[in-house]
């Protein structure tokens, strides 16, 4: 296990020196919940929160909310039960027409906030809710939040970073944050680390793993300590998929499934067509390995492809970061020009390119930990506050997990326990996101983007209990958790 600075002190050693200086801080007003992070899972947990009548503030470091949904330009997946081989997949799709809600997942405030979405017309599924994937206007999404913000009353803290847990014994008293107003603290009564890197809980001394470890099935194949690629979804314009259709339709052979959504050519342009959801693989193995994954968005012209991929990298070092951001510029000049001889997309022009997508860092230890087995084999627990279905895609995996269409059965999906949330050795201080208590293998199931959004309203809501009970969320009864979750529609 790691750990990190197992003080709270806002202290630097300066070298060839025998002092330590300390920092003033503006001591700010005391909150109930204290959300550390305004990415996926960050704003939905600030949202449970407040709902919950918790005074509630939600920290963020950039000048927008949504991370990885809105200016990460990811897809928000998976919403439904996972079905690989296509006979099931056209049941769950005429499902999907009759009765979405028998196969959806995910509800709460993750159907609201998509829900409310498809209704403007800043998001595309299919069927008119939400399947597979659901693709939005990012810049239409980050309004979206903020005004969701403000209805249920949550303060918003942008431009403001997390620097430092202050903790006495097992309990964090608050956090410190660093912004154009110099260093400010922050005392709560609850803290939610939505940092997707953990970065309170490692800050605060908590234990952590990081990427594969020897409780992995893969360990023997894989090296300790290694991680998922870091990678962008990055987004094109000047794009026309009519063109590329014909194109496709003549070249089938550059044509694959999208391994989640797995319409076929006739289903996906059809699809297109309506206004949907498309997702498509176009197959150009001489120049990228894989092909390119393309994502039809609600603005036409532009999508959305994923996705150049870098390996061995850190998310938690600034050098690796630093090195990444570079790295992928080179790479995505290539990536352009061979995009350019796809018929449809000769004057598409690079649009936006988010800052690097970091997937893997820390796994903070919490009271139970999930493993491969408890997902693929559908664990029940008793303290389930949610459910997940992406099918594992961590490498190398074993392989009676390689082939999707074989490897799961009909309408598989898992459950998410409470526990996982919980950090070991700390009271008030709940994980939330791809960070809770997982090993490598179970958090390729847990990091995407509408199971973060579930765990982030179970973090939320169990806050707001525990003060509203005057308690820790350890000491949460559970069946109390989950009625108020299914009261709010969510579904555990």
């Amino acid at each position: 296990m790691r750990n990190e600075s197992e003080s709270g002190e806002s202290a630097a050693m300066v070298p060839g020196t025998n002092f330590v200086s300390q920092v003033r801080a503006e001591v700010l007003p005391p909150v109930d919940v204290a959300v550390i992070g305004g990415g996926t899972a960050g704003v939905i947990a600030a949202l449970a929160a407040a709902r919950g009548g918790a005074k509630t503030v939600l920290v963020e470091s950039r000048g927008y909310l949504g991370g990885m949904l809105t200016a990460g330009n990811a897809g928000i997946t998976m919403y439904i039960k996972f079905s690989g081989r296509p006979e099931e997949h056209d049941a769950d799709v005429r499902q999907l027409k009759s009765d979405p809600r028998e196969l959806q997942i995910a509800g709460g405030i993750a159907m609201e906030l998509t829900d409310r979405m498809l209704a403007e017309g800043i998001a595309i599924g299919n069927e008119g809710t939400a399947g597979s994937y659901v693709f939005t206007s990012s810049e239409d999404f980050k309004r979206l939040l903020f005004l969701m913000m403000k209805e249920a009353g949550v303060e918003v803290r942008l431009h403001s970073f997390f620097v430092d847990a202050v903790r006495d014994g097992d309990r964090i008293l608050g956090v410190a944050l660093e912004s154009k107003s110099g260093r400010q603290f922050l005392p709560a009564t609850q803290v939610i680390d939505a940092s997707g890197d953990g970065d309170v809980a490692a800050r605060a001394g908590a234990e952590y793993t990081v990427g594969v470890t020897e409780r992995d099935l893969c360990a023997a194949e894989a090296k300790i300590g290694e991680m998922m690629n870091m990678g962008v979804m990055f987004r094109v314009g000047n794009v026309d998929l009519e063109t590329c259709f014909d194109w496709l339709e003549k070249n089938p052979q550059h044509f694959r499934k999208q391994p989640f959504a797995r319409f076929t050519f006739e289903e996906a342009r059809e699809r297109m067509r309506r206004g949907e959801n498309a997702t498509i693989n176009i197959i150009r193995e001489h120049e990228t390995p894989g092909g390119f994954q393309v994502y039809n968005l609600p603005t036409p012209g532009m999508v959305t492809l994923c996705c150049p991929q870098l390996k061995g990298f850190d998310g938690c070092r600034v050098e690796d970061l630093s090195r990444a951001e570079v790295m992928m510029a080179e790479m995505l000049e290539r990536w352009m020009k061979s995009i350019r001889t796809i018929p449809g997309f000769e004057r598409s022009f690079l649009a936006q390119v988010p800052e690097m997508g970091v997937r893997e860092t820390r796994h903070i230890t919490g009271d139970h930990l999930l493993n491969i087995e408890d997902i693929y084999h559908r664990t029940h627990f008793a303290d389930c506050i949610g459910f997940g279905a992406h099918p594992i895609d961590t490498h190398p995996r074993p392989a009676w997990l390689n082939d999707p269409e074989t490897a799961y059965p009909p309408r598989w999906h898992f459950e998410i326990p409470y526990r996982s949330l919980l950090v070991k050795g700390l009271a008030n201080l709940q994980t939330a996101g791809r960070c809770i208590s997982a090993t490598h293998e179970a958090f390729g199931c847990i990091r995407p983007t509408v199971q973060c959004m579930i765990i982030g309203e179970a973090a939320g809501t169990a806050a707001a209990l525990a003060v509203k009970q005057g308690i820790d969320p350890r000491a949460l009864d559970v069946e109390v958790l989950r009625n108020t979750l299914k009261a709010n529609g969510g579904l555990c």
